[in-house]
């Protein structure tokens, strides 16, 4: 009789302890408007901290890579270039309603706002991200009630205002404030830190602009720029400026690699770019490289592969990207300049293949970058040939 007592006593209580449990599950589920629980948050609550969390990595991500790693993030969407892309396109289509005397500094403007808008880019979504984390954390925060609650809540954090209104309640919320803070501040750092640099790259580059001048008071010409060179040293000057320029572009392409803003950067002086003053001189270049009977492995041969390759990364920035479609048929206009600059290299007296050779060469080196430079001055509006800053200033040909 006991022992069945004791089965009755054990199976009852079984029971109790399953209703109870089926009374815990109908409490969650049983009510209307009233999601599944989750460690005490619901389903919702938590998409949106994880959602939250998402952009806030993503952001931060993109921000470390572009100040500190200094590597392009592979892809369209990352925050950076989903900024440059649009906001430049944007800033394009309004200069070519400015009027052509305007049209330079107005374009020339971008450059530098575009880091202050890149910046508030980042902020605002790395405070939209926090507001979605508090959003779904309201419960760990008094006073947040809805998404701008949170967005608020955020910015207080992010810039440490602090003014106490609203308080987080609980170890994690409170780590979690700290956090935020914290990466408000890094993100500030970096920004300030970042700048030095940026421009120090960008004098570099203009630095070497105004050495190209062949000593005229117009526009500089690749054959103007060697007759220039030939008259201060003969051939080792040649050789010597094409050096100085080859180290430039390597310069360039770092630079221009690590930070590709640069590219949209205008030049301090009206006239010059140092896209056309790339033109030049990777012109002069290709003019001895097929026209001069010397050795094709010297500082010539060495300037055009770097200049190459720079217009090669430049097409491959995805912030400056160019489109093969439609490019245009180039050599067939330029033999009589070419036979200009080849009579005018016989007349210093320097050794050259035949006129034939010579042409069929240059048309030859020309194709391999010609294209990808047009395409890409006309992505970027630069004027389509190099004034030094003692020349008089054509402006109707900008653009």
């Amino acid at each position: 009789m006991g022992k069945e007592t004791e089965g009755t006593s054990n199976g009852g209580g079984r029971y109790r302890k399953f209703t109870r449990g089926c009374g815990t599950l109908t409490k969650f589920i049983g009510r209307p408007n009233v999601a599944v629980g989750l460690n005490g948050v619901g389903v919702v609550e938590f998409l949106a901290v994880v959602a939250g969390l998402a952009l806030v990595l993503a952001t931060a991500a993109d921000a470390v890579s572009t100040l500190v790693t200094t590597r392009r993030q592979r892809g369209r969407h990352w925050p950076t270039q989903v900024f440059y892309r649009r906001s430049w396109r944007a800033w394009v289509a309004l200069g070519q309603r400015v009027e052509p005397e305007l049209r330079e500094g107005f374009l020339a403007v971008y450059g530098p706002l575009s880091l202050l808008g890149l910046l508030v880019t980042w902020v605002v979504l790395l405070v939209m991200g926090w507001g979605a984390v508090w959003w779904g954390l309201r419960s760990a925060v008094t006073g947040v009630d809805g998404y701008l609650d949170g967005v608020y809540f955020a910015g207080v954090g992010f810039f440490t205002v602090g003014f106490g209104d609203l308080v987080p309640t609980g170890g994690l919320a409170r780590m979690l404030v700290l956090l935020e803070a914290f990466m408000g501040l890094v993100t500030m750092a970096l920004v300030i830190g970042y700048l030095p640099t940026l421009y120090g790259a960008y004098s570099r580059r203009e630095v070497q602009l105004l050495s190209l001048d062949d000593m005229s008071d117009e526009a500089t010409t690749p054959i103007g720029f060697l007759e220039a060179c030939y008259a201060s040293g003969g051939g080792q000057a040649v050789a010597a400026a094409f050096t100085d320029w080859a180290r430039w572009c390597d310069e360039v392409f770092d630079s221009h690699t690590a930070y590709p803003m640069l590219a949209l950067f205008r030049s301090r002086q009206p006239g010059q770019n140092w896209l056309t003053a790339l033109g030049v001189v990777l012109d002069a270049a290709t003019i001895c490289l097929a026209a001069v009977d010397s050795p094709r492995v010297g500082p010539a041969a060495r300037l055009w592969r770097r200049s190459s390759r720079l217009l090669q990364s430049l097409q491959e920035m995805t912030s400056a990207r160019l489109r093969a479609a439609h490019q245009p048929d180039v050599t067939a206009t330029e033999e009589a300049p070419f036979r200009e600059a080849y009579e005018r290299l016989r007349g210093l007296g320097v050794p050259l293949h035949p006129y034939e050779r010579a042409w069929a060469e240059f048309r030859r080196l020309r194709e391999a970058y010609v294209p990808g430079l047009l395409l890409a001055t006309r992505l970027l509006l630069v004027p389509l040939e190099f004034r030094h800053q003692t020349a008089r200033l054509d402006i109707s040909r900008s653009g």
